[in-house]
């Protein structure tokens, strides 16, 4: 059976095993105002995740999947009328020792589509509830915007949306100009 754990929530790599541990995170009204605040957003109403923990062991790292469910408002970024989101979406994180992380960087692993996401872990202390948090900071919409808006353009000069780029000159045409001449 899976317990059920606020945000605060943190396991010991020395708990973990090979065989998955289940745990689901719900936050607490306090803990969603505090995230609400952190990232900037109107509300966050709910926010909860089911993961599945295990340790692969110093190679491989300590491996956390699940699922995040979450009921949030942001601010829509043409009118800043309130936008209201819904997500449930599917995560993987690996999370290694910050030397293999560098090695991992190094060889570009975060390129190929198939890799899970991973982080550099510090210390000896998983922190589940760090993991949903930014799970939904990287998941909600980057650019929410409320039906129907649309920025203002004809007050603002020199600004062009939605529209074709207007033809700039080139600002090494006069370099090319002065080459030609010498």
């Amino acid at each position: 059976m899976t317990d059920k754990h606020s945000l605060d929530c943190s396991i010991k790599i020395a708990d973990l095993e090979r065989e998955p541990k289940q745990f689901k995170l719900v936050a607490t009204e306090a803990q969603c105002k505090d995230l609400a605040e952190r990232f900037d957003l109107v509300a966050i109403e709910s926010l909860s995740g089911d993961m599945s923990v295990w340790d692969e062991g110093a190679d491989s790292g300590v491996h956390v999947k699940g699922s995040i469910s979450a009921k949030l408002t942001q601010r829509c970024i043409a009118s800043l009328k309130p936008v209201e989101e819904t997500l449930e979406t599917d995560f993987e994180l690996m999370l290694v020792d910050p030397a293999m992380a560098d090695r991992m960087d190094d060889e570009g692993v975060y390129l190929d589509p198939d890799a899970p996401d991973y982080d550099a872990l510090e210390g000896d202390i998983v922190p589940l509830g760090e993991v949903l948090a930014q799970t939904l900071s990287i998941s909600m919409n980057p650019y929410p915007r409320a039906e129907g808006a649309e920025l203002e353009t004809k007050k603002l000069s020199g600004v062009s949306v939605n529209e074709p780029e207007l033809e700039k000159p080139n600002p090494f045409a006069v370099l090319a100009k002065t080459r030609d001449e010498s």
